[in-house]
């Protein structure tokens, strides 16, 4: 019975960290009991546990934010990620060739982060960060991974899932999402115009590992006004997503 309330304990701490990673900006205590649907005594001893060790910092306004112990934790899970080793020589090979801003994302249930950025040399650039989550309806990252996935199980994926219109060109209706990874699978590569940016179309592609399975995936972000003949994206983009697998050890015939 301890170990049981113990887990529940952790995963509402949990819970409200990650109300307040995703939060616009800095959430208050009445934000946090709206959002949580925790009572008020439950959430302030998780907000006094988590402050105690670090893990959120309070602002002069009574409002919260990620402390600086989180941050190190993060950087440290960031650096001990294989995959990002490994892809970031590759992909600073294809922002270079491509003159676009590239991502490296992995799956955290229901949604995925990004592990890794290049940013894009020129003067409009992508207002992404490490560490955001993005939605698999809505990013090339998202669609490029279900692609790759065992199609039972990304049917089971998509069905789980929410499927809210981020702008007016998102793929909300799980069919045509169906549709689209199902062809990306067949391509090897998905385009995503405009789902979860205006003016901003992407090219996504998974990284696999043995049996054929995602690992990660990686995209090139283009705006709208700069974007070129497809092809300029897409070869490189697979190619780069090819080597990142081969030196993960994936072969084809793995």
């Amino acid at each position: 019975m301890e170990s049981v309330q113990g887990a529940q304990s952790f995963a509402r701490s949990i819970a409200v960290l990650q109300l307040i990673a995703d939060a616009g900006q800095p959430p208050s205590r009445a934000d946090l009991v709206r959002q949580s649907g925790l009572t008020r005594p439950t959430l302030y001893r998780i907000i006094a546990s988590l402050e105690a060790e670090g893990l959120i910092e309070a602002t002069g306004e009574n409002r919260y934010h990620l402390g600086g112990r989180l941050v190190s934790l993060a950087r440290t899970a960031l650096e001990q990620i294989d995959v990002r080793k490994v892809a970031e020589p590759f992909l600073t090979q294809l922002r270079d060739a491509t003159g676009e801003t590239v991502h490296l994302a992995v799956r955290t249930g229901d949604a995925l982060v990004y592990i890794d950025k290049i940013e894009s040399k020129a003067a409009v650039r992508m207002m992404s960060m490490i560490g955001t989550r993005v939605a698999f309806h809505t990013t090339a990252v998202g669609k490029a991974f279900l692609s790759a996935m065992e199609p039972a199980k990304a049917d089971n994926l998509i069905n789980q899932v929410d499927l809210p219109a981020i702008t007016q060109f998102t793929t909300t209706d799980s069919e045509a999402l169906r549709t689209i990874v199902r062809q990306a699978s067949l391509d090897g590569y998905v385009r995503e115009h405009q789902e979860n940016e205006i003016g901003i179309v992407c090219f996504g592609a998974a990284i696999l590992q043995a049996r054929d399975r995602p690992l990660a995936s990686i995209s090139v972000s283009v705006p709208l006004f700069r974007l070129d003949d497809p092809e300029r994206y897409i070869v490189p983009l697979m190619e780069a997503a090819a080597s990142i697998s081969k030196r993960l050890g994936y072969t084809a015939s793995a």
